[in-house]
């Protein structure tokens, strides 16, 4: 299941993890410290995309999470000095995001089951117009499995299957023991393969 996730919605998140190594992370937020703004605005340009489509996982709300987004990088741009270890960015930027998200459910109460249509993103597909349509809808059959599980499953298997964070981090930054982490993935996969056996049968296709 990680695989079709991977391969399929998220198609180019291994060709941005070879395009941004992690010592380029960390050097970024070393020259961030120093004062040096634009160092940011480049670590903005590589994780603010994965932000939001972490966030709207979770709302399923275009604008509301276009606004968090915004919030949660101006939160980690002036708590930046707080992170000690400039490799950890991506996880700990994730954190941050998780915990705004938590607030902010908390304050609102926000129903995050009955929103707007789902995102998708596209991509250029080098091969045949036929072979594009093939993967996106691919692409978009498992993003409508993701919306129908539960805020929290969507939210893991963002974390998981599509950043690629490990069980460790993902438990530091939901704050959960890590054998919970490994039963909230193992579940929320296998109801997501569930829902996608029936969107693929669908489709004249088998999973």
């Amino acid at each position: 299941m990680a695989l079709v996730l991977s391969a399929e919605l998220m198609a180019d998140r291994d060709a941005a993890s070879a395009a941004t190594p992690l010592p380029i992370e960390a050097e970024l937020v070393a020259r961030t410290k120093r004062g040096d703004d634009a160092a940011f605005a480049e670590l903005v340009e590589l994780f603010q995309n994965r932000i939001f489509n972490f966030v709207l996982a979770r709302v399923r709300h275009r604008q509301l999470a276009e606004d968090v987004t915004q919030e949660v990088l101006v939160k980690a741009y002036f708590s930046l000095n707080k992170l000690r270890e400039p490799a950890k960015f991506k996880s700990w930027l994730f954190s941050i995001a998780h915990n705004h998200l938590r607030d902010l459910l908390r304050k609102r109460k926000l129903e995050t089951t009955d929103v707007e249509e789902c995102h998708t993103e596209h991509y250029v597909d080098p091969d045949t117009p036929e072979k594009e349509l093939k993967r996106q809808q691919t692409r978009e059959a498992v993003w409508n499995a993701l919306v129908q599980l539960k805020p929290e499953q969507r939210e893991i298997l963002v974390l998981c299957d599509i950043e690629g964070l490990s069980y460790r981090e993902i438990a530091d930054i939901m704050r959960v023991p890590l054998g919970t982490v490994q039963s909230r993935i193992f579940y929320a996969r296998r109801k997501l393969r569930v829902i996608l056996s029936g969107e693929f049968s669908y489709m004249g296709e088998e999973l």
